[in-house]
């Protein structure tokens, strides 16, 4: 399965100190040209324009594909790239995707999504973060995340728990 990134949730992951997780969840990561061009920006954390000029195996830039589809042209550059590259792979495809419309877009395309919170939930049902405390350091970004969609993932982690 190829796993692709939109910037948000690598701005996220990179607030927390987490990006590490993206690897030992999934393994390579892939992100397109225009996404490391929005990660390299001024306004981008330092912890994740480091880790994109940082030259780490398991992340994976390629070109973008061209023309994007014509359901993304409201989004920005980054959504649009990341979501028309996870059409081309959707049989085998995680997009990592934070904004409503992107979301919104790609969940109307049939693609398999996840975000920022998505994949600290997964750490945690993996052991590799504590719930509580990655959500609490979260709470504390400028992420926004309503707090029934915590308690959702929170009762989700707790019911692989009792499994």
């Amino acid at each position: 399965m190829i796993v692709i990134s939109d910037t948000s949730a690598l701005s996220c992951l990179a607030e927390l100190g987490e990006l590490d997780l993206l690897h030992q969840l999934y393994g390579t990561i892939t992100i397109t040209t225009t996404v490391k061009q929005e990660a390299l920006q001024a306004g981008a954390p330092v912890a994740l324009r480091e880790f994109i000029t940082g030259g780490q195996v398991w992340l994976k830039i390629v070109e973008d594909v061209q023309p994007f589809l014509p359901e993304t042209i409201a989004l920005d550059p980054g959504e649009a790239s990341a979501i028309t590259l996870a059409w081309n792979y959707r049989e085998s495809c995680l997009l990592i995707l934070d904004e409503k419309r992107g979301r919104r877009i790609a969940a109307a395309l049939g693609l398999l999504i996840t975000g920022a919170a998505g994949v600290l939930t997964d750490a945690a049902m993996a052991g590799l973060v504590d719930f509580e405390d990655v959500f609490q350091r979260l709470s504390s970004t400028k992420f926004r995340i309503a707090a029934p969609i915590v308690e959702a993932l929170r009762q989700r982690l707790l019911a692989k728990s009792a499994a």
